[in-house]
């Protein structure tokens, strides 16, 4: 199914302009003192307020829910976000206020709210180095909307078992918002389009993400995927079923997913994404993409154990959230990007047709990898992807193009970024890629939505590391431990990729001509909020589309 339609977005110049058009409302702020506006129309709060900070010296640190008559639907939640200004706030804590504060209104039994900002965040001079308020509007236009999102799993569930009608597949029908401060109606329309763009490609995302095994095979990823992007005007798409010709041209991910054969249901497939510009003279780059879709990991014959193998059908997400990212630029239309997107997607089983360690594979670009770790298996599946970007982007040097290109992969790869970071995303960029700055533009775009990465640096033990030292291959796929006992286990990963695809012919030494920038983004932490419900798996957040948009969309 489908996802459904999001709620209504509307935008007030003041409160008394809302109307009866909702049934809540939520006042997000940062001091007390800036609640005297809602007041004006809440009079019967007012007095609760005033004697709530008299007596009460936490009043305003914590979400509460008032009753007042002046207010359409009876319910005012008042959803602080503490401080916006100290060394470590940014955004964040601004979409945190409007997710708690919609989810109690939704509690209370909301599904029209209006969100009041009673006061506007800090200004440049105001704010910590490290926080962007740029796109406050937008990333709570979004936080809004996490909150209104039903899962695929629940919304196929309730209209499986309640009664007609009766179902509820999204918790709101319209959210409006409204601001203290004057916002001019070109940055609010802007904002609301951008917002609804990439709500729809992060529910994509996200849909599939909380899809379990069966739910979301490989093969039902990418008929999700292809209904999805039906209609989108600019996106093409293609699938690649027939087992030989994935063996011809992908070879690492043929092999890797062999014990899987056994049952056409979890078979692998690739699908391929194509967005084109609707201008194509406005178009500043082509983005090569490729996402890592492993719908349950095992880790093959390298066998998970210990309670390890515990939420590997989230080991999806990298290629959930670039298929996210592809259907929000179709929905935005933007002109300034051209996209290539493979998606390789496999099941790593455990069988008699195993891959083995010890293993030999040779590439699609002709490189010799001694299998190591079966478990290791996401470097695999994208690494003959990645060579076709490569072959790509030269033919298309080859014919005339100057538009510049840029490889990325997006993977929740390893264990060891979380180890390093805690629940943040990070990229490892290759010399061109760092000199173009590429991996810096998803750091700052990442801060604009609340969306940190961190920017990891490839060093040459990274590629020492996985060096052949004999001559019977080219390259070690990995080591036999896990990447959290391993020295430098996120950044490592990207330099095998880079040998085994090719991609080291063309380095910063090979000239500007040649060179291609590739950056690999580990999304092993942000792809998920970090906070396990009792035995249950964490959310899925959807990263890293809107920082993907923020960073290749036109402003």
């Amino acid at each position: 199914m489908s996802p459904p339609a999001l709620p209504a977005i509307r935008t007030s110049a003041t409160l008394s302009a809302l109307g009866n058009a909702s049934d809540a409302l939520v006042a997000v702020y940062t001091d007390v003192s800036s609640l005297d506006s809602i007041a004006q129309i809440a009079s019967d709060s007012a007095a609760y307020i005033a004697l709530s900070k008299s007596v009460d010296k936490d009043f305003g640190s914590s979400v509460a829910l008032i009753p007042s008559t002046s207010i359409s639907g009876g319910r005012l939640v008042l959803s602080p976000t503490g401080s916006l200004n100290d060394d470590t706030d940014d955004v964040r804590k601004l979409a945190d206020a409007v997710k708690a504060g919609v989810a109690r209104a939704v509690q209370a039994g909301s599904t029209r709210p209006a969100i009041f900002f009673a006061q506007p965040p800090p200004t440049e001079d105001e704010r910590s180095h490290d926080a962007d308020y740029s796109r406050w509007i937008e990333v709570c236009i979004l936080a809004a909307l996490e909150a209104s999102y039903v899962t695929l799993v629940v919304r196929e569930h309730r209209l499986a078992t309640c009664k007609q009608g009766e179902a509820v597949v999204e918790n709101l029908e319209s959210v409006d918002f409204v601001f203290a401060h004057p916002v001019s109606q070109d940055e609010l329309e802007k904002a609301v389009k951008r917002a609804k763009a990439i709500e729809t490609g992060r529910r994509l995302a996200v849909d599939m993400g909380y899809g379990d095994p069966e739910r979301m095979t490989p093969y039902n990823c990418a008929e999700y995927i292809k209904a999805a992007v039906d209609g989108v005007r600019g996106i093409t798409y293609e699938e690649i079923k027939d087992l030989d010709v994935i063996k011809r041209e992908y070879p690492l991910l043929y092999n890797s997913a062999r014990a899987s054969f056994s049952e056409k249901k979890t078979w692998p497939c690739v699908v391929k994404l194509e967005y084109r510009s609707p201008e194509a003279a406005k178009v500043r780059e082509h983005l090569y993409l490729v996402g890592k879709g492993v719908t349950y990991d095992t880790g093959g014959i390298s066998l998970k154990i210990g309670g390890s193998m515990r939420g590997m059908s989230r080991d999806k997400l990298g290629a959930c959230g670039v298929a996210g990212f592809v259907l929000a630029t179709g929905v935005m239309q933007d002109a300034s990007v051209d996209i290539s997107c493979i998606l390789a997607l496999e099941r790593n089983s455990i069988g008699p047709n195993s891959l083995l360690p010890d293993e030999v594979i040779v590439s699609r670009a002709g490189v010799r990898v001694l299998i190591n770790d079966t478990d290791a298996e996401g470097r695999l599946v994208m690494t003959d992807p990645v060579a076709e970007c490569r072959e790509r982007i030269l033919a298309a040097r080859e014919a005339g193009s100057t538009t510049p290109a840029v490889i990325y992969t997006a993977a929740t790869l390893t264990g060891h970024v979380i180890r390093a970071y805690g629940w943040y995303g990070a990229t490892v960029a290759n010399g061109p890629a760092r000199k173009g700055r590429y991996d810096h533009r998803l750091a700052v775009s990442g801060l604009a939505y609340g969306d940190p990465f961190e920017n990891s640096i490839m060093r040459r033990d990274d590629y020492a590391f996985v060096a052949s030292k004999t001559d019977r291959e080219d390259v070690y796929q990995s080591n036999c431990q896990a990447s959290t006992l391993t020295d430098r286990g996120h950044q490592y990963p990207a330099a095998f990729i880079i040998k085994a695809s090719g991609l080291d012919k063309h380095s910063l030494k090979s000239g500007s001509s040649s060179a291609i920038p590739f950056v690999h983004v580990d999304i092993a932490g942000s792809a998920e909020d970090g906070v396990e419900p009792g035995l249950g798996l964490c959310a899925i957040t959807g990263s890293p589309v809107a920082t993907f948009a923020g960073a290749f969309w036109a402003p």
